[in-house]
């Protein structure tokens, strides 16, 4: 397992040794304990320097009570990591906007200084007009109400078919 030093975490993530221990004390990155090195007793793993610097980022922007409140719904939710996901920030609000392959894009509120409507969908996306014109093709190729060529004769083409 690849693990960091605490000097080298510190160097990597741009933050200080006392941030650190903080980070540590409170239960938001806690290093992982180390029997192999005396002379180091804890690590941090590649995940968490990378998690440290998503914290780092966003406390540009946001109270660490609103990071907590981001990785407990992200952690409750089986959501996984908080460095790999596309938060937006808007009027203490955090929404995520997830990408799914193949789907349109969605928002969730995944933090609030009220704590009001988290989880909840705010936004959903249509798919492009190409999309949706594919997708009614499709379904008339495997209709067997729909006569094809003068469904053909009848659409306005987006590009040939």
């Amino acid at each position: 397992m690849q693990h960091f030093t605490r000097r080298e975490t510190v160097i990597l993530t741009r933050t200080s040794s006392t941030r650190l221990a903080y980070l540590a004390r409170t239960g938001v990155i806690v290093p992982v304990a180390s029997e192999e090195q005396k002379a180091e007793p804890a690590y941090y793993t590649w995940e968490q320097i990378l998690e440290l610097r998503a914290i780092r980022r966003l406390r540009q922007q946001l109270s660490l009570q609103m990071i907590r409140k981001i990785m407990a719904f992200l952690e409750g939710n089986g959501c996984g990591a908080l460095h790999d996901k596309h938060l937006v920030i808007k009027n203490d609000e955090v929404h995520w906007v997830q990408s799914q392959e193949n789907m349109a894009p969605c928002v969730v509120q995944v933090a609030a200084k009220t704590g009001c409507h988290v989880g909840q969908l705010n936004l959903m996306t249509l798919p492009s007009l190409m999309n949706l014109a594919d997708e009614i093709w499709e379904t008339a190729r495997n209709s067997n109400v729909i006569d094809l060529a003068s469904f053909r004769q009848r659409v306005i083409p987006f590009r040939p078919r």
